[in-house]
């Protein structure tokens, strides 16, 4: 499944925006997101797994939700290959976060999921790969979204896009992503 990249809750993309696309695909229990990202050369000050990536520059995410249950995952990519994975147990969780009743570190998975990351003349493609138990015709919800600094030195506020048609600028919205269905490969 290919989705582009967009600003759904704006009524025209914000400057500074630059298209993307996401492919989604799942074999032998892997869900698989590959993002290929138009623009200047992606920037990162992450220098670990598990920190706050989004914070420290250019990043792609993965949320994933299995239909039916309330539990989700998110995982984020730096261009310089450092990963964050979360697990929420419900949309409460990262409300705990936000408030600053809970902290992020209390939904860190420990995962470090198969990643590619590669920049090109036109771009950064960024590559995720999880474990994903499902049977084809299960249904899965995903969503790939995109934090991009057109400050160079990452200090600006980030143009944020996304595959999920989200009504309000806000990626933890399950209801909103985008429904895929694994086939048998």
């Amino acid at each position: 499944m290919d989705l582009p990249l967009l600003q759904s809750w704006l009524p025209t993309p914000e400057p500074g925006f630059l298209p993307g696309m996401a492919r989604f695909s799942w074999a032998d229990g892997l869900l698989r997101m590959e993002a290929r990202f138009l623009g200047p050369a992606p920037k990162s000050g992450a220098t670990g797994h598990g920190q706050r990536l989004w914070e420290l520059g250019d990043v792609a995410e993965l949320f994933v939700q299995k239909l039916g249950e309330e539990s989700y995952r998110e995982y984020q990519l730096s261009p310089n290959g450092f990963t964050l994975a979360l697990h929420y147990p419900d949309l409460s969780g990262v409300a705990a976060v936000r408030s600053g009743s809970r902290k992020m570190e209390d939904f860190l998975t420990g995962e470090i999921p198969s990643i590619e990351s590669s920049t090109t003349p036109e771009g950064w493609n960024a590559s995720l790969k999880i474990t994903l138990p499902a049977s084809p015709g299960e249904r899965i919800r995903v969503s790939c979204c995109r934090y991009h600094y057109a400050d160079r030195e990452c200090g600006g506020a980030p143009v944020i896009s996304s595959t999920s048609p989200h009504p309000v600028r806000d990626f933890h919205r399950p209801g909103d992503w985008r429904e895929f269905v694994p086939v048998a490969g």
